[in-house]
């Protein structure tokens, strides 16, 4: 016997142990048990009751954690106490209906009978749908049900069982399509849910302002034979009572274009189902995965302030979307992926702040979720309030950011990835780990991913696409930990880059970085700022113009790049074009084998100052070929692991 056959069968006697348990009791003390149970559900099904509050938090972002925990519970206990009647009515169903339930506007089933073309009875997963089903058997009409078979055979035809004891006739997966039409050709009723994840086969349409994909089977069989569609919801104003409303009837007209026809009904039903849980939000069921299949994703991209690694953070974030559409592609879905970027910066109130928040992070778990008391406390009121939405992903560079990453994690059941080692031995509580060679251990792990660059945003361009002249670009860094930039050695290149330029008809694109000395810059506006060769000067301390380094990327044969710069030199190496390193001071280690890594696998070229000249020059004469990088795509083929 394997695993699913034992789940199945103790599922089974369980469930038929709490049928004769509510069987003996009465209905208000077998509702009460009900509750209790809902109780205990929400408790222990920490992975459902994670989905639910996910699913809560995005549709209704204006409401505070404690609303939403609460909803949460309720939603809980009505789904609990909806099982004990589904129970209970086959012994007590017309009595129960009489004292219990309020139907409303009934008269509309026998109004769409009279046409002679069936009705489709359109329900949600809301208050106890399975009322509905016995409404309209009660007064003599004969409804059949359309389910989905579930995946444990024994508890199947067990619920099965149950609903043909109130009267109705159970259609199953397999044998619908031609019995459903049978049924509507024959003015039969048929009742459908229609607010599950319809996966790559569904329509999407708006739910709570993101697309989820919906089932359209019924507004076809509507088209097909001209049943009347009756929406139908049933809501519990109190924990022993019900209200059954049929709403507004209404039949499809196609015209020329059917799918635009079925999708405009779908946004019309979707609309009112939206409208009933955003005026009774518990009675729904929060803990399926509506928007499983959606092509939308929400990204939070948290950063420290620095620039560096802001942009690896957004390159990651950008990747998304080749993700997305990758893995829908795979699963055959062909709606266009929807990637929607939103970025904020950490501001922690002190140093203690930020070290409580780490600390706390290594005992953040799911428990934590609809709290986030830790970064209320520890952040500043500005970056809290940008951050406490609702995101599918966050991402993060920085060691100060991954606590943070952590908690909003578990806050939003979504996925996070961190750029760089999150350190205190918490590598296990994210999704994916990007790594830089310098920085990765010696071989990837489940979630670590090793690049030999770090992330960038810059893309590959055909010349001419900016500037349109042959160009060569200099990119000049800064001070960094174990390494000094010395003027003397700036000065050298320039000198190198001017000669050759002059020689071979370029011109030159400079820019520098905000860890540039003044004493760097101040040279560099005395010996460029009137040469005739020099098209482009950027001094990023007084001016950082917004997508400068692309465009010097885009119209430079070659790229000049200071060593210590992992990520002015993954962009030239990115950007496809011949890159120079050049060296002649100290550098600490893990740059020194960053840059001897990358000429050993032959993306890059180191050199000295003083022989920039030789090494371009022999570069626009050979023409070497240039080896592409492959960083982009290992980490988009990792993103669509995880997202």
């Amino acid at each position: 016997m394997n695993k699913d056959s034992i789940i199945d069968f103790l599922g089974f006697v369980a469930v038929k142990a709490l049928a004769a348990l509510f069987f003996c009791a009465s209905p208000g003390f077998a509702l009460w048990i009900g509750r209790r149970i809902g109780d205990i559900a929400y408790a222990v099904n920490i992975k459902r009751r994670s989905i639910a509050y996910a699913n809560l938090k995005a549709a209704f972002p204006e409401k505070k954690s404690r609303e939403l925990k609460k909803i949460n519970r309720a939603h809980f206990q009505n789904l609990v106490m909806s099982v004990v009647e589904f129970f209970k009515l086959p012994a007590i169903a017309k009595r129960y209906l009489d004292d219990h339930a309020e139907v409303r506007n009934f008269e509309r089933i026998d109004e769409a009978l009279d046409k002679g073309k069936g009705i489709i009875i359109l329900a949600g997963h809301f208050g106890n749908w399975e009322m509905a089903s016995l409404a309209v058997s009660s007064r003599g009409h004969v409804l059949t049900v359309f389910v989905r078979e579930q995946k444990h055979k024994r508890l199947n035809d067990l619920l099965n069982s149950y609903r043909r004891k109130t009267g109705c006739r159970v259609i199953t997966k397999g044998f619908s399509i031609r019995e459903i039409i049978k049924t509507l050709h024959g003015n039969g009723i048929v009742a459908i849910l229609m607010d599950q994840d319809a996966g790559p086969n569904g329509v999407f349409v708006d739910f709570f302002g993101r697309p989820a994909s919906t089932a359209p089977g019924a507004m076809a069989f509507a088209i097909k034979t001209g049943a009347t569609i009756l929406p139908t919801f049933v809501r519990r104003p109190a924990f022993n009572k019900h209200e059954i409303i049929m709403n507004e009837p209404f039949s499809l007209v196609s015209g020329k274009d059917k799918d635009k026809d079925i999708k405009e009904y779908l946004k019309k039903i979707s609309a009112v189902l939206e409208s009933y849980i955003r005026k009774f939000p518990d009675q729904w069921l929060w803990s399926h995965k509506r928007w499983k299949s959606t092509p939308e994703r929400r990204v939070l991209v948290l950063t420290d302030g620095k620039t560096g690694h802001l942009n690896q953070a957004m390159a990651a974030a950008e990747m998304v979307e080749g993700a997305m559409d990758s893995r829908l592609k795979a699963r055959g879905i062909k709606e266009a992926p929807v990637v929607k970027i939103e970025a904020a910066e950490l501001k922690f109130k002190n140093k203690f702040a930020r070290g409580f928040l780490d600390l706390s992070s290594l005992f953040a778990s799911r428990r934590c979720q609809g709290c986030l008391r830790c970064l209320k406390f520890c952040l500043e009121k500005e970056s809290f309030e940008k951050i406490k939405g609702y995101a599918d992903i966050v991402i993060s560079c920085g060691a100060s950011t991954a606590a943070t990453n952590i908690f909003l994690k578990y806050d939003n059941n979504a996925k996070n990835i961190i750029m760089m080692k999150p350190g205190l031995g918490r590598a296990g509580k994210f999704d994916l780990i990007i790594l830089p060679r310098h920085d990765a251990p010696e071989r990837e792990g489940s979630n670590i991913l090793i690049t030999e660059t770090a992330p960038n945003r810059i893309k590959a361009k055909t010349k001419g696409e900016g500037l349109r002249v042959n160009g060569i670009g200099l990119l000049i860094g800064g001070d960094a930990k174990g390494f000094k930039l010395t003027k003397e050695s700036v000065k050298k290149v320039v000198e190198e880059v001017l000669r050759i330029a002059e020689e071979l008809d370029y011109y030159i694109f400079v820019t520098t970085s905000r860890r540039t000395l003044p004493e760097i810059d101040s040279f560099l506006k005395d010996r460029l700022g009137n040469c005739k060769r020099c098209k482009l000067l950027i001094i990023a301390n007084e001016k950082n113009t917004e997508g400068a380094v692309q465009d010097i990327l885009s119209n430079s044969d070659v790229v000049i790049v200071s060593p210590e710069s992992v990520s002015m030199i993954s962009e030239a190496v990115s950007s496809g074009r011949y890159t120079v390193i050049f060296k002649s001071e100290r550098l600490a280690s893990k740059y020194e084998r960053t840059i001897e890594n990358l000429e050993r696998q032959g993306y890059i070229k180191i050199t000295k100052p003083e022989r920039i000249y030789n090494v371009i020059k022999e570069i626009l004469i050979e023409r070497p070929v240039v080896k592409k990088l492959e960083d982009k795509e290992k980490i988009i083929k990792r993103l669509q692991g995880i997202i």
